[in-house]
């Protein structure tokens, strides 16, 4: 992390080069100088491991805010959760762009991990 902060506040990616063509710079964050694509980090950071797949969802079980399955009442199913291509697509009918269905799983995995851990 070091290292990455270094990098990250010079704004050149040795590494990966991220920033360096306009169609980065375009998807980064204006704000965030002097590179849009990087920023020093701090605070935890977690590891996960990522593998390629297809995407394809257009539907699935509807769940509620905590990842929890929903019955058509709307009353959630305590004990059964779903979350990406088991379940309904949290942006509706939009895809907002590369990278969303990701996060999507990241975000509603650590959601539903935290949730189901509360319960027991």
């Amino acid at each position: 992390m070091a290292r990455f902060n270094l990098i990250a506040g010079a704004g050149v990616d040795e590494d990966f080069q991220r920033g360096n063509s306009a169609y980065d710079r375009y998807y980064g964050d204006p704000t965030q100088t002097p590179n849009p694509n990087l920023r020093p980090l701090s605070g935890q950071l977690y590891a996960v491991k990522m593998v390629v797949s297809d995407l394809g969802t257009c539907g699935g079980v509807m769940t509620d805010e905590h990842g929890r399955a929903v019955k058509e009442s709307g009353e959630p199913v305590e004990g059964l959760y779903a979350q990406g291509n088991a379940a309904a697509n949290v942006f509706g009918h939009s895809y907002p762009g590369a990278g969303a269905t990701i996060s999507q799983g990241l975000v509603y995995g650590y959601i539903i991990a935290k949730h189901a851990a509360e319960a027991r």
